[in-house]
């Protein structure tokens, strides 16, 4: 077929296929990593003429193949997995880096806690205080060896990441750190043995426990700068004021604590140290008082915020500050103001019974209150588990808690719980906490009424009294409820026990709008049923923090062993119902030692009724009837020239035999269990077979209407003493009744029979 091709057809299918090829060419060039030649490609010297198929078969093969200059096409080398497209990229893994992190163990020894590396066992090995736990697989080592380790780990970087101890660890345990040819130049502190107490005030002195007497000697061990955090009820206050005592020389003193205690803390200065002048001590209670005037100042929070400035200037020398957990937050301006006068000071004694309520990173500024300045950042990486976050460091964590208390409890804070120490421990502590007289809202007609108990004579005393009682409460309820703000704070359980409404609803309504916290209510109006099912919770739930109490109502057939404190926010003229109060909580059971804290407020019926409870129970011990004895119960008596006036009357209504005989009610009458529901008012009386209805509210205008009398009438006319001595006569029965010991809780007692009680003929 070729020999009928002309010359001239031939010459055009040449050119033809060298276009085709010559196009190939160039989008082979575009494809290919190659560079392709930017001449044409010759043609064969051979013209030769190819079918249709053989040009589709170069065309295939040319997307396959390099043409060269000689117009060959050889194979290309391809590789089909190179080419897929489902080809990965394998890279070399990185050897895992190990970590080896350095933990103090001990006061003197360290360990290493990291996975194995045959490198660190090697070094571990040529130690000289190595020793090895099988059973935690860690490595430990004496501190002498701290440095030497470190150095030598650090070589087998970047296998082994070293984490070391944080640089204020190392600065404060340095001394441990240098190896004997190297000792300490430091000067050392004082050993125990070598402490000489003699110049404390000797009560003082002779009233510590031995635990106690050993907190005082470590305190004094270190400086003077210590954190005593012992539990609540183990005596830190008098703890501080022994080691304050032993510093006098460099007085004057500076102790800050929560308002509410301010004059309790002044009080036990007076008694502790009878050396100092009363007059030396200052109490700030308002922004213009001075808080450098005394020998000892005591401040609040709020007021040293204020007054940092002047704090200072004088430069303190001892500072104690009591609930330093107030310090928790470093943001806030109490702590600010605090940080400076603390690190300022030679001597530290902060005191807590709960140094963290909730997490490590509230700990940080009391120690550095008590030490150097640290890092905080440094601090809260170690012991915080600190985190970086899209909005900074997050410290809210715990981390390395065996390493923090090791340090903790070596050069920052001594605790002891009472478990530890309740072999010497009296099983019940009494202590009576002066209120802030600032806080207590006197009113024109309670001087009035006390005035006129003075003057009354023995047929109106009692009406008079029972009046000032009254309102005391309502005086004392602002300063109550500020005090026992500060122990929900401490978050521990207790009760408080009071026994009129006023004040029982008063700390209910503190607790709901201000504390928040869990809480029961046990008063008259509470069934049988109600009053067990409360109890069941309280003893059962934490979260369940305070139980508020009739004084009447709730003084027995309770067991609320869950809690060890027991707060009195109102006192009673019958030692015996307060002691069935205590032992709501002091009964079998309790494995703690109770403390009992009465609040008195001064300038009310406190003055009088406290003295009172004393000596009844000081005839009563005489007799062999009780053994309690509330004399040496850690106060001191008013100095009140109405005192001996009023406490006389006092016990000529409240102690001796009632000289009037009630000939209308006998040992047979009954007193209907309704009576619990007004909370101590008398509801019903069976007179001669006849029922006499008195309502609360009646009770309660007929008492004010007599009581205003008083304040019309000079001198009180026949029909006056005979509606006094009627109401006396009511109120002996109804004081009776209030006395009675029932116990609620009985299983016989049901809600559908009333409790009857004989009343007796004469008090």
């Amino acid at each position: 077929m070729s020999s009928c091709l002309t010359s001239e057809q031939r010459k055009i299918i040449d050119e033809n296929r060298q276009r085709a090829l010559q196009k190939l060419a160039e989008k082979k060039a575009q494809l290919s990593p190659r560079p392709t030649p930017s001449h044409s490609v010759k043609p064969p010297s051979s013209p030769s003429v190819t079918s249709s198929r053989s040009v589709s078969q170069s065309n295939y093969v040319s997307k396959t193949q390099t043409i060269y200059k000689d117009g060959r096409m050889l194979p290309q080398k391809t590789n089909s997995f190179a080419n897929s497209s489902h080809h990965k990229t394998f890279k070399s893994t990185p050897k895992k880096v190990i970590e080896a992190k350095f933990i103090l163990e001990s006061p003197s020894r360290f360990l290493v806690d990291v996975i194995f590396n045959q490198g660190l066992i090697d070094l571990f090995k040529t130690m000289e205080t190595k020793q090895y736990d099988a059973v935690t697989r860690k490595w430990s080592f004496s501190l002498q060896e701290y440095h030497k380790l470190v150095k030598q780990a650090r070589v087998l970087e970047p296998e082994v990441k070293v984490v070391p101890l944080p640089s204020f660890i190392v600065q404060i345990f340095a001394h441990k750190m240098k190896t004997q040819q190297q000792p300490s130049s430091s000067s050392s502190s004082p050993t125990k043995s070598a402490i000489d107490l003699s110049i404390i005030d000797k009560c003082l002195l002779e009233s510590l426990m031995p635990f106690q007497l050993e907190g005082v000697k470590i305190s004094i061990e270190r400086r003077g700068r210590i954190l005593l955090a012992d539990e609540m009820g183990l005596g830190k206050t008098l703890q501080a004021i022994s080691v304050a005592c032993y510093y006098r020389n460099e007085w004057p003193l500076l102790i800050v604590v929560p308002s509410s205690v301010r004059f309790d803390w002044a009080q036990q200065i007076r008694r502790w140290v009878p050396s100092l002048d009363p007059q030396e001590i200052n109490v700030a209670l308002k922004g213009k008082d001075s808080g450098v005037s005394g020998m000892v100042n005591i401040l609040s929070y709020d007021l040293m915020s204020k007054k940092s400035n002047e704090l200072l200037t004088k430069k303190f020398k001892i500072v104690i500050m009591d609930e330093s957990h107030f310090l928790k937050n470093f943001k806030s301006a109490r702590t600010k103001a605090a940080l400076p006068i603390l690190q300022n000071a030679t001597r530290v004694i902060l005191l807590t019974g709960t140094p963290a309520l909730s997490r490590p990173s509230e700990l940080f500024t009391q120690i550095v209150g008590v030490l150097q300045p640290i890092n905080f950042t440094e601090y809260g990486l170690r012991y915080c588990d600190g985190k970086k976050n899209a909005w900074g460091w997050d410290f809210s964590g715990y981390s390395n808690m065996a390493e923090l208390q090791v340090f903790m409890e070596e050069k920052v804070m001594i605790r002891r719980m009472k478990k530890d120490v309740l072999s010497q421990l009296p099983s019940k502590r009494r202590q009576a906490v002066l209120l802030n007289p600032n806080a207590i809202k006197t009113d024109a007609s309670m001087k009035k009424v006390s005035a006129l108990v003075e003057k009354s004579t023995s047929a109106e005393r009692r009406n008079l009294l029972f009046q000032y009682f009254q309102e005391t409460a309502s005086a004392k309820c602002s300063a109550v409820c500020d005090y026992i703000t500060d122990r929900v704070e401490a978050g521990q359980k207790f009760l408080v026990f009071a026994h009129h409404c006023v004040m029982m609803d008063a700390i209910e309504n503190h607790i709901k709008n201000k504390c928040k916290v869990e809480y029961i209510r046990i008063d008259g109006k509470t069934t049988s049923q109600q009053r067990k099912f409360y109890c069941d919770q309280f003893q059962k739930y934490e979260d369940i923090q305070l139980a508020i109490l009739s004084i009447c109502a709730a003084n027995a057939g309770l067991n609320l062993t869950a809690a060890s404190l027991v707060i009195f926010a109102e006192l009673f003229w019958n030692p015996g119902i307060l002691v069935q109060a205590e032992d709501r909580v002091h009964r079998i059971g309790q494995m703690d030692s109770v403390n009992i804290h009465y609040l008195v407020a001064t300038g009310t019926a406190d003055d009088f009724i406290w003295p009172l409870i004393q000596n009844k129970l000081n005839i009563l011990g005489k007799a062999g009837l009780s053994k309690d004895d509330f004399s040496e119960t850690d106060t001191v008596l008013f100095q009140n020239p109405r005192q001996k006036t009023i406490l006389q009357c006092f016990e000529e209504s409240f102690i001796e035999e009632s000289n009037h005989d009630d000939n209308s009610i006998n040992d047979d009458d009954i007193l209907d269990d309704n009576a619990a529901e007004s909370d101590g008012n008398l509801v019903s009386v069976q007179e001669n077979g006849t029922e006499k209805k008195q309502g609360k509210n009646e009770d309660s205008k007929r008492h004010q209407t007599e009581i205003t009398s008083h304040f019309k009438i000079t001198t009180p006319t026949k029909k006056d003493h005979e509606e006094v001595e009627d109401f006396s006569k009511e109120f002996d029965d109804d004081f009776d009744w209030l006395t009675d010991d029932v116990d609620w809780n009985d299983s016989s007692l049901d809600d559908s029979e009333p409790v009857v009680k004989k009343i007796k003929k004469g008090l």
